[in-house]
């Protein structure tokens, strides 16, 4: 059972509405993998971490911080499929698919993948001399997506100069996971409003530090959402960015 605060909406003259419920994953309780060159932080169970009120979230299983020290791989491989999203926060990746040509993923560009079991990847960082910082994020909607869809991956781009606002990040078409991205001044404000039933989203601050439905998230941070149709929040620092998935199919797990 997840460790859920409860906002009540309701009153003595409206109609009951659904209560909005919120679980906060600290930066500081995240799990931690090291290997040499290569750091994983873990908001969620994954591998050899497991720990109380950190299962997924609806179809959210992986959101992973992960570094790569100056030119070493890891290897990326899935035991059931699932869409993979790799997003580079500082630098660009590699990444290569066994006998296939790679692809190169700049700062500024998220690549969604369909992965399988038995399709294997290498992620390298191509710098001689710098590290780099990407989030590994894994859906599981795999059987859920519409056609058509692209087994080498979909690239979208966009750009954090467009301030204070967030910006849609779509891959698969179908997927019950949307991505929305945006870089924001200090004290600028904002709504976000969700596309699905279930109102579910899952809140990351990439940097910085925000104020969202009335928590503080800092860097690193994450809140998960459910009955939220729209999230306000405030930017607390200056070039502060903040990264929203939109989820479907989340079940109550309480």
């Amino acid at each position: 059972m997840q460790n859920f605060l409860t906002t009540d909406r309701r009153s003595n003259t409206l109609p009951m509405f659904p209560t909005t419920q919120a679980q906060i994953y600290l930066e500081s309780l995240r799990g931690r993998f090291e290997a040499d060159g290569f750091r994983s932080f873990r908001t969620f169970n994954f591998q050899e971490y497991s720990a109380a009120d950190r299962g997924p979230f609806g179809t959210l299983d992986v959101l992973n911080d992960e570094v790569l020290m100056p030119e070493c791989s890891h290897e990326l491989h899935v035991e059931q499929f699932c869409q993979v999203i790799l997003f580079p926060v500082m630098g660009a990746i590699e990444i290569e698919e066994r006998g296939k040509e790679p692809k190169f993923i700049n700062a500024g560009e998220v690549l969604f993948l369909l992965v399988s079991p038995d399709r294997h990847y290498t992620i390298t960082n191509p710098y001689p001399d710098e590290a780099i910082n990407y989030l590994q994020i894994r859906v599981n909607d795999g059987p859920f997506l519409s056609t058509p869809m692209s087994l080498s991956g979909i690239n979208i781009s966009f750009d954090l100069n467009e301030k204070n606002v967030l910006l849609p990040v779509r891959g698969y078409h179908g997927s019950s996971a949307h991505l929305y991205i945006g870089q924001y001044d200090g004290r600028a404000e904002g709504i976000f409003t969700s596309w699905n039933a279930d109102h579910a989203a899952f809140i990351f601050v990439i940097e910085g530090a925000f104020e969202v439905q009335n928590r503080l998230l800092e860097r690193r941070d994450g809140l998960a959402l459910r009955n939220a149709e729209t999230v306000e929040f405030e930017a607390l620092s200056n070039a502060a960015i903040l990264l929203v998935i939109d989820l479907g199919f989340v079940k109550d797990e309480n």
